[in-house]
């Protein structure tokens, strides 16, 4: 059944009919552009869970309450939206994702393992490379490149080698972007063109993994070895970039999120993002995290806190340690599996040192700059916990005065989640693992620590401000099949990952809208309906709170609204 949209017709005088009430609007009250009335509205404000009605005048909530409080905010031309039952909640607001990084991945070979995509063997990955290449007529010496490979979820439990992916495309140098994208296999081709070979020293902070026999690279970069590929890939044309953008956007819309997050910006995507909102052509909005790499040229601009009609440089962000299920996430004690380029005591590696650490920590603080810190494995939440007291202590600075965002905390400890309630850290947790790589944390650090991953419910418990995020590109935007994974942590085999840290429904909500606003340090703005703010809101086509909670996950965005206008309507809406 299609949302029925009433426009009130002018009766005598301005008086109106609706519910059998009449009201007439005095001539100083404000009157709304749209009402939605006639569904369950889940404000995600505590005080008042939920309305009855909410008004929108100029793209800002001015009523959410009931009919009698909205009646004389309307009036001739004010367009009255019937729910029909449906639900309406306010637009998510991403806590942690790569938005320009998926405008890039669009244009690649996508080779995701179901649900996602359908590749499940290493002959599917060179089959849809070369009709990636075939599909866009690549020509001879280019660059073909592809995302999203799981070895974990192949046939042979494997990467790919270079030998293989140069047999398959024999005329083109080929990189493969990891399902975590914190490595990637190149083939020989690539390997020449940007001069790797078994004489090239390892890079701080990554790894090339070589054959133990021959010293000759296996196509294998880790971390920081796999940016010495992707500086050498060509970039997009003006052109290309204005369609991705829109392509990127409309993605986002498509699952309700109405605020993105590009969690790792370079310079070049930040100048790109600011050209791009200075012309209008964002209609979502975009918090960017400078890059560590790039913190020189960040610090110089200015520019942290300001909104750019629609694009905010929202804090820097750095990247401690790596990838759980790719192994490379720094951990206290070894994987139990074997590890890529590694034979003894394989606990990952960080990809800052400390003194690195402490240095930008110290800039960012003193500067008032909010620090959003990747740590996966529980050595680089100690690194990072260490290096916060001593940067603290030195300074004379508040313990808790920075609302620090610790991003993944994937494998934070008991012990660690009583520091992060001390300092006030906000641990943006991604509960999609429990789904995506649950069996393979099993296997690779056993039950113990795989069930203790994302631990939501315990860090709810002890008084600490959560909030949840998909990394797109490395799991789908997908907001809803994310409350699930927090909600139900399901793995791929149908085991509960850890049951003790379910939360409900409503604490995942939370997570996902104004928690995660004030994360951003924008709830005044955000993430939940009430008056004043933006009208930024989704309307779904269940209630998540009151659904079988298995079925959370296939409830589906209907319409998603920005301040007020509509930017996705789901077909045969």
């Amino acid at each position: 059944m299609k949302l029925q949209t009433l426009v009130f017709a002018t009766l005598y005088l301005g008086l109106f009919c609706w519910s059998c009430g009449t009201a007439v609007p005095s001539a100083s009250a404000e009157i709304a552009d749209t009402v939605y009335h006639n569904g369950v509205i889940i404000t995600m404000n505590d005080q008042q869970q939920e309305v009855e009605v909410v008004a929108v005048l100029e793209g800002k909530i001015v009523a959410a309450g009931t009919m009698a409080e909205v009646r004389a905010l309307t009036g001739v031309h004010t367009e009255v939206i019937d729910l029909a039952g449906r639900t309406m909640i306010p637009g998510f607001v991403d806590a942690h994702s790569h938005f320009t990084l998926g405008m890039k991945m669009i244009a690649q070979a996508n080779l995701n393992a179901p649900p996602v995509d359908s590749i499940k063997t290493i002959p599917d990955i060179l089959k849809r490379l070369q009709e990636h290449q075939q599909k866009l007529n690549i020509p001879k010496g280019q660059w073909v490149l592809g995302w999203g490979y799981d070895p974990d979820q192949l046939t042979e439990r494997r990467h790919p080698t270079a030998s293989e992916l140069s047999a398959a495309l024999p005329d083109h140098p080929v990189f493969i972007i990891h399902t975590s994208f914190h490595m990637g296999v190149a083939n020989d081709q690539a390997l020449e063109m940007i001069g790797i070979n078994e004489h090239t020293p390892q890079p701080p902070g990554g790894m090339i993994v070589k054959d133990f026999d021959t010293g000759a690279p296996t196509g294998l970069l880790q971390e920081s070895a796999m940016y010495m590929m992707i500086g050498a890939m060509p970039q997009a044309t003006a052109a290309q970039a204005a369609s991705l953008l829109q392509m990127t956007q409309a993605y986002y819309a498509s699952h309700g999120v109405t605020t993105a997050q590009d969690g790792l910006t370079d310079s070049q995507s930040y100048e790109y993002l600011k050209s791009a909102a200075a012309q209008d052509k964002l209609y979502i909005d975009i918090q960017a995290l400078g890059s560590y790499r790039e913190a020189d040229y960040f610090m110089q601009l200015d520019e942290f806190g300001n909104d750019q009609n629609g694009l905010r440089l929202a804090g820097m962000k750095i990247t401690t340690d790596g990838s759980p299920q790719g192994k490379t996430a720094y951990f206290k004690k070894s994987y139990l599996t074997q590890v890529p380029g590694c034979t003894s005591e394989c606990r990952g590696f960080p990809m800052v040192q400390p003194e690195e650490l402490q240095r930008l920590m110290q800039t960012c603080y003193q500067n008032d700059i909010q620090l959003y810190v990747h740590c996966n494995g529980d050595a680089s939440i100690d690194m990072l916990l260490d290096t916060h007291e001593k940067v603290v202590n030195e300074s004379a600075l508040p313990l808790d005065a920075q609302r620090t965002v610790v991003i993944h905390s994937q494998f934070v400890r008991p012990d660690q989640l009583e520091k992060y309630k001390a300092y006030e850290f906000i641990p943006s947790f991604f509960t999609n693992h429990a789904f995506f790589w649950g069996d393979v944390h099993t296997l690779n650090l056993g039950k113990e620590r795989a069930d203790f991953l994302s631990p939501m419910r315990s860090a709810i418990d002890a008084g600490i401000t959560v909030t949840n995020h998909t990394d797109y590109n490395v799991t789908p935007i997908n907001q809803l099949f994310l409350l699930w994974t927090s909600v139900v942590r399901q793995s791929r085999v149908k085991h509960i990952m850890g049951p003790d840290e379910r939360i409900t429904p409503y604490e995942g909500l939370k997570a996902l809208t104004i928690n995660s606003a004030y994360q951003h340090h924008i709830d005044h703005l955000k993430g939940s309906i009430e008056i004043g703010k933006l009208a930024d809101l989704v309307i779904l086509d269940a209630n998540p709170l009151t659904v079988d909670p298995m079925a959370i996950k296939d409830i589906q965005v209907l319409t998603t609204i920005k301040e007020g206008k509509v930017i996705y309507q789901h077909k045969g809406e």
